[in-house]
């Protein structure tokens, strides 16, 4: 078995928490599955293909992030928050 290094900068929070993506005049709703202090893993109510690279992530009730995709895979995107 090959064991792959966790390469993320920080701990991985695992949640189930419903929050917003919102661009332009679209909010969507998603789940946030995995959330560090660098970025989270997200499942959307759309296909991941359909979102843009660049987004407002709201989690509530008082968490806003400005999100850069990483990765999208099946059902999933990863991304990163900008500073």
């Amino acid at each position: 078995m090959i064991v792959v290094p966790d390469r993320r900068r920080s701990v991985r929070n695992p949640s189930l928490d419903n929050a917003l993506i919102r661009f332009g005049d679209l909010s969507l709703c998603c789940l946030v599955r995995d959330i560090t202090e660098h970025g989270a893993a997200l499942k959307a109510d759309e296909p991941p293909s359909s979102l843009p690279d660049q987004f407002t992530l709201i989690v509530p009730p008082s968490k806003t992030y400005t999100c850069s995709v990483v990765w999208r895979e099946g059902d999933w995107v990863g991304v990163v928050f900008d500073v």
